[in-house]
């Protein structure tokens, strides 16, 4: 029996399906193609979801802004605004929102170059309705679980929200690159290179929390998520007792928190994961040792980018001025 492609798909629109979610997950279809509109919220909305649609990305950002999602279906090539461009908005917003791309041509280059902005799938056109089915129940269900997860980790830690913050930071004056100073968060369980960490940012003029392992990391993500001033990056190691940093980013992501990370580690393999769960993706790696250098330029490529200047972040060069110390 051949599959049934999405074109083909209104034979199905009568047939009851039986309801797949209680209660209904909320779902954007954006495609300017009316009738590959049309018959992905017929599909959808059989196998028991909640559904609107729009009919491009400008349209999109209007219901993003008006509504609440679990989950967004784009195409990329569309008129006013692009599902690339689409993205790049959800990122500028620090809106985390699962998404599928489902697309004629997948942007490879520009995911390749802005890997920060990987859906969590993607699905080449023409694709068949038990595909459509398939990848929406495993973003969810994998949604699902990273909330459940932060649900319980949540209830351990709610006994205590007091934020540690460790290392004596130097008390040397320095004149303030950013005005007001950008709030860093490092999550480092080495009391060495957290107290390095910290003195080399703020003497760069950020403003820095630090924090000795996850644990104490999400209370300070948690406790800044309501605050006037929340944190513009997440420096983080992975390989930390309690709860590594791969587990500090997931419980982030499914609190919706989009904030840019640096995940700086000498243990994860970064690739195969983040091709895994391309949602999780930090913005950049820092492989340790790393030096002073490095440290500092990929800070701040990561913060320009975030401000909306889209780059590529390339490993950034030692300055000749650190004397080649290294973290």
């Amino acid at each position: 029996m051949k599959d049934i492609t999405i074109p083909q798909a209104e034979a199905l629109a009568g047939a009851p399906v039986e309801c797949q979610t209680s209660p209904p997950r909320n779902i954007l279809v954006v495609d300017d193609d009316c009738d590959i509109r049309r018959i992905n919220a017929t599909v959808l909305r059989r196998a028991g979801y909640h559904v609107d649609t729009a009919e491009d990305g400008a349209a999109a950002w209007e219901a993003l802004g008006d509504h609440c999602y679990d989950l967004m279906i784009t195409d990329n090539n569309m008129p006013n605004l692009t599902g690339m461009e689409l993205l790049k908005k959800l990122y500028a917003s620090r809106m985390a929102l699962p998404s599928i791309m489902a697309t004629g041509k997948t942007p490879e280059e520009e995911f390749a170059r802005y890997p920060w902005l990987q859906p969590a799938a993607t699905m080449p056109k023409p694709y068949t309705v038990e595909e459509l089915l398939g990848v929406v129940k495993k973003i969810l269900r994998e949604t699902d679980d990273a909330a459940t997860g932060l649900q319980v980790f949540h209830s351990q830690v709610s006994k205590d929200e007091k934020v540690h913050q460790t290392g004596e930071l130097a008390g040397v004056p320095v004149q303030c690159r950013a005005s007001p100073p950008r709030r860093i968060l490092v999550v480092e369980n080495e009391p060495d290179i957290r107290r390095l960490n910290a003195e080399v940012l703020e003497c760069s003029g950020y403003e820095v929390v630090t924090a000795e392992d996850g644990l104490a990391g999400w209370r300070a993500l948690h406790a800044a998520r309501h605050a006037p001033e929340s944190y513009a990056l997440l420096i983080t190691d992975h390989d930390m007792p309690g709860l590594s940093g791969l587990a500090l980013v997931k419980k982030a992501r499914a609190a919706r928190m989009a904030l840019p990370v640096i995940m700086a580690t000498g243990m994860l393999k970064t690739q195969d994961l983040f091709t895994r769960y391309p949602w999780l993706q930090p913005v950049a790696t820092l492989a340790k040792p790393y030096s002073v250098g490095q440290l500092l330029g990929t800070v701040e490529a990561v913060l320009r980018t975030a401000d909306g200047v889209c780059e590529q972040i390339m490993p950034p060069m030692d300055w000749p001025s650190n004397g080649g110390l290294k973290l």
